[in-house]
């Protein structure tokens, strides 16, 4: 392929931006855009030579970002293949994105630029939205390339994130394990091993971090027990070291639950004492928190009546963060089994004590403050988040099988909270006559 090489008679091929394994990446021109615009062609040659995987997730890249509809996600435009045997002895295939302005981080980072705490807070807030919109999607969507180079920082200020390469629509993997994909440093354990989970993103996204505020690779970052160490080449809160620690655990039930959890901890308010910072589910010294809170308090009368107004409402605060752990863990449970349906064809069921391995999203079955466990039939699997508290409401999740043929099969799912607290198993949700609804005892929490 060359400069000023037209494809389908409408894009006109500008600059070349990459090249990798025989692929080319290029700037083009619409010419049917008025004025025209700038697009992103990904050009692929079909030989003899190559191997059949590439092919299959290029063809996978174009078929899952043709779905996705998300103003942070470069988004397609055209697929096509071009018989060029007369010329080159080849056939491309060829892949077009809409064009973003604006720099990659890497490219940021090669320049010398070092990004402040601040600066990586606001591209992780950035980045943790696009994902939870992924992972949200039915069948989750695992980008499973996070790295500096694939995130764009738009002339806009906003992040983008490109090159779904390597992405895992969990609705088309085959076999047991997923296609090993990733990148050296910034690919988790689990990821090398061909088990991608949600997850994993989170610490391709961590790593990422640690590149932009130490200006250090996360392949050439010293490691203990797996863990990337990096503290001692950063000037940052330890509340946010902490929380970057935590997305890149080396065992993914050691991680942030969800992506959701993870943007919610980010967003919490930080603190500049290492021992104050708690990661979620962990229980807080409330006491010791207001003590330092009154400590600057000139108001003496205030100092009398605060406690008595603050204490209740952060041990509600301390009840809800429990719960909040008990709804993540069971929308966990829905959306792992929905994924293995629809890849297996069938739920996850307790018939022998490797059923939460084949789960496999490293949730426990029993953390301080609840019971987890799950039980399914051919139609149906029921996900607990069974109280061990009186004090503390517990949850359960369906995911049925509502529609199956050759051509697809849908689930839905939904979570129920009990009424009341209580430690006593709540009853499991009902699909019936085409309408989805919880169990006597319980209210609705999501449902999709």
């Amino acid at each position: 392929m060359q400069a000023q090489q037209l494809l389908q008679g409408r894009y006109q091929l500008q600059e070349q931006l990459g090249r990798n394994s025989g692929r080319q990446t290029w700037i083009a021109e619409d010419l049917e855009t008025e004025p025209r615009k700038k697009v992103i062609v990904k050009l692929l040659p079909f030989s003899p030579q190559m191997q059949w995987e590439e092919l299959k997730l290029f063809e996978r890249e174009a078929q899952v970002l043709k779905h996705l509809k998300h103003a942070k996600i470069t988004q397609y435009r055209d697929y096509f293949s071009i018989d060029d045997r007369e010329a080159s002895g080849l056939t491309w295939f060829a892949l077009v994105q809409d064009y973003i302005p604006g720099s990659s981080l890497r490219q940021m980072l090669d320049a010398g630029k070092r990004f402040t705490e601040d600066e990586a807070k606001q591209i992780a807030t950035q980045v943790l939205k696009i994902l939870i919109y992924l992972h949200e999607l039915s069948p989750p969507v695992l980008h499973r390339d996070i790295k500096p180079s694939n995130l764009i920082m738009g002339e806009d200020g906003q992040v983008y994130l490109v090159d779904f390469g390597a992405v895992q629509d969990r609705a088309k993997a085959e076999g047991v394990t997923f296609t090993v994909v990733g990148t050296s440093g910034y690919a988790p354990p689990e990821q090398l091993w061909g088990k991608t989970v949600p997850v994993s993103d989170l610490y391709a996204l961590g790593a990422t971090l640690i590149h932009l505020l130490t200006g250090i690779a996360p392949a050439d970052l010293p490691q203990h027990q797996m863990r990337l160490e990096f503290r001692n080449k950063v000037n940052i809160n330890p509340g946010f070291a902490n929380w970057i620690e935590q997305l890149t655990e080396p065992a993914t039930e050691k991680r942030f639950i969800s992506t959701k959890e993870a943007l919610r901890e980010l967003q919490a308010p930080t603190h500049s004492s290492e021992e104050i910072y708690q990661p979620a589910g962990e229980s807080v010294n409330y006491l010791r928190l207001i003590f330092l809170s009154l400590s600057g308090t000139v108001l003496s009368g205030l100092v009398v009546i605060l406690p008595l107004i603050t204490l209740p409402g952060l041990f509600n605060s301390s009840n809800k963060a429990r719960q909040t752990e008990a709804k993540q863990y069971v929308s966990g449970m829905n959306k792992a089994q929905q994924a293995h349906y629809v890849e297996y064809e069938k739920f996850v069921t307790l018939d022998n004590q490797k059923g939460w391995d084949k789960l496999g999203i490293g949730i426990k079955n029993e953390t301080t403050n609840y019971k987890y466990s799950f039980r399914g039939n051919k139609k149906a699997v029921f996900n607990y988040g069974i109280a061990k508290r009186g004090d503390i409401k517990s949850y359960v999740g369906g995911v049925f099988l509502v529609a199956y043929d050759r051509d697809q099969m849908i689930t839905q799912t939904i979570i129920c909270e009990t009424n009341f607290s209580s430690t006593i198993p709540p009853a499991a949700p009902i699909y019936q006559n085409g309408e989805l609804k919880c169990g006597n005892g319980t209210k609705e929490i999501s449902k999709y």
